[in-house]
């Protein structure tokens, strides 16, 4: 695969004669660079900002020094521009100023704008020495208030993480109407998961890069674009079963004995909005409903709607429970990779917690580790009764299995997913991130023994006629 593009700019030293900024373009050009901003600015010469692979741009950085337009080890400051959004009282830019001041920094220019009657905008050009010095600048303020990277140069990899993660925060906050918060929040949890992908040795711009994907791919089908394949099942005379397979997150399954409602999984928080829609559609006293909801794994996908039905009764293991709330996570990072992507999917799709006072835990004196599947508890749903079980974290510590045996039904979860039967929206999704459908953060050896042992307790009753709902992709007749 090619090397990804980034933006680099370029603080020129122009000649003060005809042809000088053609000379500099010629040798952009020959490298493959696309020129996307160029700015002057008498203190300071001329800034070229490009588009290119780590490695034409240093090319490009190498012939303009041969040619003296900059020098290869440049002893000039580099320059950092940032957008600063501050509320409008008394005093408020001091901290930024405090910032910039603590690292020696000279500020080439300042000006604001007023953005509403509470905010500013403040345009805050810098002349800094070292470009790691202008990473810690970026840092510092954005624990303080919301701020995007104008333009910056620097040839510094830290450096072009950290603009790529504050960047795509301002990305997010504009697709999805975010609040500040919400950016600082990501940022913040940008710079801790750079810090523990290099402690693992891996690239963070990966994980930003499938954040990236997932937010242009959910905001696209937000709204009347937001089109679920929708399956219902009778499965006794008295209770059917609904399915949502959304465009992407898990499917929710939703059983229905008369006015009592049993979600099983619940999708992303962020199509909130168009997953209450379809409901008040499916059941027309939606609200009026007795409701009880079951979370089959931690992972955010499944667990969007937990905080949004206020009235529900809530349904999971303790572990499930311990990594769901607070994220306080497993014994240990199985995929960091995974990890990380879950902790900005968390903010990305609008994900919070449910009301703990809600919760009721499945099982009890269940030990805290196991290599079986286990069956932790039993409950009727109308004229159905479920086993649950437990399995041993083949993809998810907690995770939960729910078995019916009169209807025959089974709720898997992420150990499966019907991925020959996606939904064209599902299907497309998968060309986006395929990860996200794969037990990425799975032990292979623990999730073929739990798979096993699914198999053995529907093939003691006789798989024939078995009805199998999956995390993901159609329910499979067995």
């Amino acid at each position: 695969m090619s090397e990804e593009k980034i933006l680099r700019t370029f603080t020129t030293r122009t000649p003060d004669k005809p042809g000088a900024f053609m000379l500099a373009c010629k040798v952009i050009m020959d490298h493959d660079g696309n020129i996307v901003r160029v700015s002057f600015n008498k203190g300071v010469n001329l800034f070229i900002e490009v588009y290119a692979t780590r490695e034409q741009l240093n090319a490009i950085d190498k012939e303009l020094s041969e040619i003296s337009y900059v020098d290869y080890m440049p002893k000039e400051p580099t320059i950092l521009v940032m957008d600063v959004r501050i509320k409008d009282v008394p005093g408020a830019l001091y901290p930024v100023l405090k910032v910039i001041d603590k690292y020696d920094v000279n500020i080439s220019y300042l000006n604001s704008k007023a953005e509403s009657r509470d905010y500013q905008n403040f345009n805050i050009g810098m002349e800094v020495e070292r470009p790691e010095i202008s990473k810690k600048i970026l840092d510092e303020v954005a624990i303080i208030y919301p701020l995007d990277v104008v333009s910056y140069n620097g040839n510094y990899h830290d450096l072009d993480i950290t603009v790529e993660y504050i960047r795509l925060a301002n990305s997010i906050q504009r697709l999805f109407s975010q609040s500040d918060d919400v950016v600082k929040m990501f940022i913040e949890e940008s710079k801790q998961i750079t810090e523990v992908m290099k402690e693992h040795g891996q690239e963070p711009k990966e994980v930003f890069d499938s954040i990236k994907q997932l937010a242009n791919f959910i905001a696209f089908h937000r709204d009347l674009n937001f089109k679920p394949r929708l399956t219902e099942i009778a499965l006794t005379p008295e209770t059917t079963l609904h399915v949502i397979e959304p465009p992407c997150g898990s499917n929710t399954y939703i059983l229905r004995n008369n006015d009592s409602l049993l979600f099983i999984d619940s999708g992303l928080g962020i199509f909130a909005d168009e997953m209450i829609t379809e409901l008040r559609e499916m059941f027309p006293c939606f609200f009026s409903m007795e409701k009880t909801m079951i979370a089959t794994h931690a992972d955010v996908d499944h667990n969007g709607l937990l905080s949004i039905i206020e009235d529900a009764k809530i349904l999971m293991t303790k572990k499930t429970k311990d990594i769901l709330i607070g994220h306080k996570g497993d014994d240990g990072i199985k995929n960091v990779f995974a990890d990380c992507f879950g902790r900005l999917s968390r903010i990305v799709n609008d994900y919070e917690e449910p009301n703990i006072d809600s919760i009721s835990i499945l099982g009890k004196d269940v030990p805290e580790s196991h290599d079986y599947l286990l069956l932790i508890d039993k409950f009727r749903f109308g004229d159905i009764e479920f086993e649950v079980y437990e399995g041993n974290g083949g993809h998810m510590k907690g995770e939960t299995i729910l078995y019916s045996r009169e209807p025959k039904i089974l709720f898997t979860g992420d150990l499966y997913s019907n991925l020959d039967d996606l939904s064209p929206e599902r299907a497309e999704f998968e060309t986006v991130a395929p990860f996200l459908l794969k037990n990425s953060d799975s032990n292979p050896e623990l999730l073929n023994s739990i798979c096993s042992k699914i198999k053995d307790i529907i093939d003691k009753d006789g798989k024939k006629s078995t009805i199998v709902c999956g995390g993901h992709g159609a329910v499979k007749r067995l």
